[in-house]
């Protein structure tokens, strides 16, 4: 199989770097519990005070995603206070910038109750704390409600914001529970595209299973346990010269994790002497930090599941740029 990384991985959509990063405190969040005092306040009252800003202003940030309660993003202005016990304000560094929207273009498949998208690199699945905005499942609904369709998506799988691809979404409830219990039972199957670099490999086709467990904010690799257990099939599709005096290859790889722990195939090649490119985690740092990649090589390439009403098998898949149903 010959395939050109650079069409594969496209170009990512990161947040845009402000010249004069929008800070309202020296403090990258704030946090809390709602004290009596403000019993009877409003979320945008309390963004004012925090702050420091205009109503008005409190309320454009309260409705862009950057205040929270009780763990959960409140997007009403006027929400009351009362009943409610901790907060947090998340003002993203470039202040409530509205700069993502859904291509109509990236959806790759779509029927009355599925709509798979090829996600750009550098976006977010769904909303994070600092923005609900300038995201994958946020900006779909926008584009099918601007058709006049029903606005309301389920997300039934994620990807990294930093990985790109083939992106699961369900129309109805029922199917994405359906969907969501595939995912859960191992009845998806999934493969991935993943540029590696190190040795030329010795195997075109190998197998990791080791575990994978989380160590403060990052997740490692214990091949001794403990931990959950994680499997990965590799193959390995094509090498090139990468031209460094260490004789690394860029190595394209076709993944097909058979469990979905966070960061599985990012993980499982790194400890494998295969450090994903543009992986600013787990890569080769001193490599990253010299000629620093323009994203992640990481892509959902392919989906096979059973379709939640008609039970037909869907095939859509990036490496051959088809998408098929049959029995």
């Amino acid at each position: 199989m010959t395939l050109d990384p650079a069409a594969i991985f496209d170009r990512p959509r990161p947040a845009p770097t402000p010249g004069r990063p929008f800070q309202p405190f020296p403090e990258p969040y704030l946090s809390g519990p709602i004290i009596a005092h403000w019993t009877g306040k409003t979320a945008a009252a309390l963004v004012a005070r925090l702050a420091r800003v205009s109503p008005e202003e409190a309320a454009v940030l309260v409705e862009f995603g950057s205040f929270w309660l009780d763990d959960r993003p409140c997007l009403e202005p006027e929400k009351n206070l009362a009943g409610h016990r901790h907060f947090r304000f998340n003002p993203p560094s470039y202040g409530p910038l509205k700069f993502y929207e859904a291509d109509p273009g990236r959806i790759v498949y779509e029927d009355a109750e599925l709509l798979v998208y090829n996600k750009e690199s550098g976006r977010p699945s769904q909303a994070v704390p600092h923005d609900a905005h300038n995201n994958t499942l946020a900006a779909l609904n926008r584009l099918i409600r601007a058709r006049g369709d029903q606005p309301a998506l389920w997300l039934v799988h994620r990807l990294d914001a930093d990985t790109s691809g083939l992106l699961l979404m369900a129309k109805a409830k029922e199917a994405a529970g359906k969907l969501g219990q595939a995912f859960q039972e191992g009845r998806v199957a999934k493969k991935y595209l993943a540029l590696g670099l190190g040795a030329a490999p010795e195997r075109e086709k190998f197998t990791i299973e080791a575990p994978l467990a989380k160590e403060g904010r990052r997740y490692v690799v214990r091949p001794q346990g403990p931990g959950l257990s994680a499997r990965t099939e590799f193959q390995a599709l094509s090498a090139a010269d990468w031209g460094s005096p260490k004789g690394l290859k860029q190595v394209l790889f076709q993944a097909r994790p058979l469990t979905g722990r966070t960061h599985q195939i990012r993980l499982h090649l790194a400890w494998a002497g295969w450090p994903i490119v543009g992986d600013r985690f787990y890569g080769r740092r001193e490599i990253e930090e010299e000629s620093p990649a323009p994203r992640l090589m990481l892509a959902s390439a392919a989906l096979s599941f059973l379709h939640p009403r008609s039970e037909q098998m869907i095939e859509i898949s990036l490496f051959t740029g088809t998408c098929s149903a049959g029995k």
